[in-house]
C-alpha cells in the first residue's frame, strides 16, 4: 500500500508537470498568436497605382516622412487623388501625417499669415520631398472664400473672403471640401481619417501632458486611433477659431492654436513620358 501510494505520488507530480507545460505551451501560442496580429496590422499596406495610371479615388506613392513612429526610417507617404486636370492632379495624404498648430497665436486664424502655412511650404516641403519630386509640385493660387458661405450663425466679421494665395502645399478650404467630398458633407465618412502611428504618439504625449498640467476639462486622452481630427485653411464661424473636420469626419471649429492634425494636399505635374513628373519651367 505504501509503494501503491508513493507510485500515486508519482504520477500526480507527473500529471501536474504536464499540465504546467500545456499550459505553457497554450499561452505562449496565444501570445504569439497576438504578436503575429499586431505585426500584421502594422504591417498592412495600402494598395497603391503607379502616377502615371493613377485616376480619381485611386492612392498613390510620393515623397517620404516619418509616420511608424521611427525617426531611423524613411516612410513613403500614400496620398488619395481627389482631382485631375490635364496633366496636372490634386492629392492629399491618405492618412493624418503630422499634428501641429495652425498659428502659435490664437489671434491669427487667416492661412495667409499663418504658422501652417509656413511650415507646409518651407519645413515639411523641403523634409518630405527631394529636388527632382519638389520640381514636380505645382505653385497654385488658392481661393480663400468666406465661410459664410458654408455654415451658417458665422460671426459677421469674419464673412468677408480672403484674398488669394499663392502655394505648393496646402489644406483644403471649405469649398474644396464641398466640392471633392460632396455638398454639405452628407457622407461624412469620407472624411474620418487615422493618424499614422507618428501622429499618435504625438497627440498621446501632448494630450497627457494637458492631464498632468489640469488643463481645465481635460481629464483623460481620449482614443483617436480609428479618427483624428485635422485641420481646414478656412476661418471658424466664430473669432479666434479655424475650420476642422473632427474624428468622427464631421465639421466643427476650434481656437487656431491648438493642436490639429495635418492632412497636406498639392497639385502636381505627371505629364513627363514616364508618368514620374516633369520639372516644372519657371
Amino acid at each position: 500500500m505504501r509503494q501503491k501510494n508513493k507510485g500515486m505520488k508519482k504520477t500526480g507530480v507527473l500529471g501536474f508537470v504536464i499540465l504546467c507545460l500545456l499550459s505553457g505551451c497554450a499561452q505562449q501560442s496565444t501570445e504569439s498568436t497576438e504578436a503575429t496580429t499586431v505585426a500584421a496590422v502594422e504591417a498592412e499596406v495600402l494598395e497603391t497605382v503607379a502616377l502615371k495610371d493613377a485616376e480619381i479615388g485611386d492612392i498613390v506613392q510620393m515623397g517620404t516622412y516619418e509616420q511608424d513612429g521611427d525617426p531611423e526610417t524613411e516612410d513613403p507617404i500614400c496620398w488619395d487623388v481627389l482631382d485631375k486636370d490635364g496633366d496636372a492632379m490634386l492629392l492629399i495624404s491618405h492618412d493624418v501625417i503630422d499634428y501641429q498648430r495652425f498659428s502659435d497665436s490664437y489671434n491669427c486664424v487667416i492661412w495667409e499669415d499663418s504658422q501652417i502655412r509656413t511650415w507646409l511650404n518651407e519645413e515639411f516641403y523641403t523634409d518630405a520631398f527631394d529636388k527632382e519630386t519638389q520640381a514636380c509640385i505645382k505653385e497654385s493660387v488658392l481661393e480663400n472664400p468666406s465661410i459664410a458661405g458654408y455654415v451658417t450663425g458665422a460671426d459677421e466679421s469674419i464673412w468677408e473672403s480672403r484674398g488669394d494665395t499663392t502655394d505648393r502645399i496646402f489644406p483644403l478650404s471649405w469649398k474644396e471640401i464641398e466640392r471633392y467630398y460632396g455638398h454639405k458633407l452628407p457622407k461624412a465618412e469620407a472624411l474620418l481619417c487615422k493618424p499614422s502611428k507618428a501622429v499618435l504618439q504625438r497627440y498621446e504625449e501632448i494630450e497627457q501632458q494637458r492631464v498632468r498640467e489640469k488643463v481645465p476639462f481635460v481629464t483623460s486622452v481620449p482614443d483617436v486611433s480609428e479618427g483624428i481630427s485635422w485641420m481646414l485653411r478656412s476661418t471658424g464661424k466664430s473669432q479666434n477659431q479655424i475650420s476642422i473636420i473632427r474624428g468622427d469626419g464631421y465639421y466643427s471649429q476650434c481656437m487656431a492654436d491648438y493642436y490639429q492634425g495635418v492632412r497636406p494636399a498639392m497639385w502636381i505635374d505627371v505629364g513627363d513620358e514616364n508618368g514620374e513628373g516633369q520639372a516644372l519651367q519657371e
